[in-house]
């Protein structure tokens, strides 16, 4: 029998791979996987990335509406209108009838520079370098104008009701609106996130903090709201006090308190605008890290431009608004 005859007719043998080709194909397929893996890897990092930068944008947004909300009310005492055109109609009755012995309550706006307010002994703490601004925001509400507890209605920023504020009481006696005194400044705090498997992770953050004179007896305690913040600063427009309440000059608050008295007015009182600047900072992991010595860069609230540190890979942003101001609106028309 030749040797063509020992199979059957269709049948070809089969050969393996030789150790070559085998050492080929499992490169490659190392290869695919290392490059899927990278893809997921990518994929993750900027989907992290846009999910923190979404939150400190979301949470600015809420931040400066409610300061600005609250900022816009600074001074408002509700219009007393005549019964008779022989009768001036008085706008914007502003008076301090919490304690005249505490200047932040004597118009409808005050502040400190690199402190927080602290009402219990109605001043400002020493100033700390570079550390986060606060600021009184004082006007009147009535309950009366709406049954839900909403602001200017008689409740601070905790929704609290300012009538156990027991300066009120004598408003609330002679059926006048009643003071209210919403404070804000940064409040450093902790939380935990949960890391891969069972694993936990401590993350270090300041939050907008509020203090209300709903309380009673009032304490220096700022309560948490929006966190991923990292610095908030104020700067008061002042108008001169010659007829023109355009601000001329933004101040600091130790710079608004020095000033002289214009057309019968303070500093604090002729403050018509604010600039507000809030710096948030993400709290995950959320940029690529830099390339050896070229460190990027970030702009604070103080004009100064700061270089990320090269083990930070969380991202720094800047956020600004001016809000116009009716406080110490007192006029006759």
């Amino acid at each position: 029998m030749t040797h063509a005859h020992m199979y059957p007719r269709g049948w070809h043998r089969q050969a393996g791979l030789t150790l070559v080709e085998l050492m080929v194909s499992l490169v490659i397929s190392l290869a695919i996987g290392l490059a899927a893996a990278t893809a997921y890897l990518a994929a993750r990092s900027t989907a992290t990335a846009m999910s923190s930068v979404s939150v400190i944008n979301e949470n600015a947004k809420l931040v400066l509406d409610m300061v600005g909300r609250e900022l816009q009310m600074a001074g408002y005492y509700p219009a007393i209108m005549s019964n008779g055109s022989a009768s001036t109609n008085l706008m914007g009755g502003f008076s301090n009838t919490k304690n005249p012995a505490v200047v932040a309550y004597n118009q409808g706006l005050f502040g400190c520079d690199g402190a927080r307010f602290n009402p219990v002994t109605g001043d400002c703490p020493a100033a700390v370098a570079n550390a986060p601004d606060s600021v009184v925001i004082n006007y009147f509400g009535i309950p009366e104008l709406d049954s839900t507890t909403t602001f200017s209605s008689g409740f601070d920023c905790l929704r609290q009701s300012v009538a156990l504020d027991a300066n009120n009481a004598a408003q609330i006696v002679a059926g006048r609106p009643r003071y209210i005194s919403n404070r804000f400044g940064l409040v450093a705090n902790n939380y935990t996130v949960q890391g891969p498997g069972t694993t936990d992770r401590a993350v270090a953050t300041m939050s907008l903090g509020c203090n209300g004179n709903g309380r009673n007896p009032e304490d220096s305690v700022y309560q948490p709201m929006f966190e991923g913040l990292a610095d908030m600063a104020f700067r008061y427009g002042v108008h001169n006090g010659t007829g023109s309440l355009s601000p001329e000059t933004y101040h600091t608050a130790a710079e608004v308190s020095a000033l002289p008295i214009a057309a019968g007015k303070t500093g604090w009182q002729r403050v018509t605008a604010v600039h507000v600047c809030l710096l948030t900072r993400t709290m995950e992991n959320s940029r690529t890290q830099d390339a050896a010595g070229v460190n990027r860069t970030y702009n604070d609230c103080r004009g100064n431009t700061v270089a990320y540190d090269a083990a930070d890979r969380t991202i720094f942003k800047r956020f600004e608004r001016v809000f116009a101001i009716r406080n110490n609106l007192n006029g006759v028309y």
